[in-house]
């Protein structure tokens, strides 16, 4: 099951070895709003992006591979659908 972002940035955090409090000053948050960030689903882009520079780590990279990955999918499924549709084309005719 892929982890929610907001873990995934409180995981970078306590490797780095970063205090809460730090965090919340360094992206100009409160504490309280820091925790609420590790609960998220989804994020601002802005804002993780002040989170990738301050944790230095790139959050975007997974979901940057991820899209790559279904958009060759999606290209891989059009071609084979083309042909398909081709074969049956094909098929109608020696009828």
């Amino acid at each position: 099951m892929e982890q929610l972002i907001g873990a995934q940035i409180r995981n970078v955090l306590e490797k780095r070895g970063m205090t809460v409090t730090e965090f919340a000053k360094r992206i100009n948050k409160s504490r309280e709003n820091a925790y609420s960030i590790f609960s998220r689903k989804t994020i601002d882009t802005g804002l993780l992006k002040l989170i990738s520079e301050v944790l230095d780590h790139d959050f975007f990279k997974q979901y940057s591979t991820e899209f790559n990955v279904l958009e060759a999918a999606y290209e891989q499924n059009l071609a084979e659908n083309k042909m398909l549709r081709d074969y049956n084309l094909l098929l109608r005719k020696d009828k």
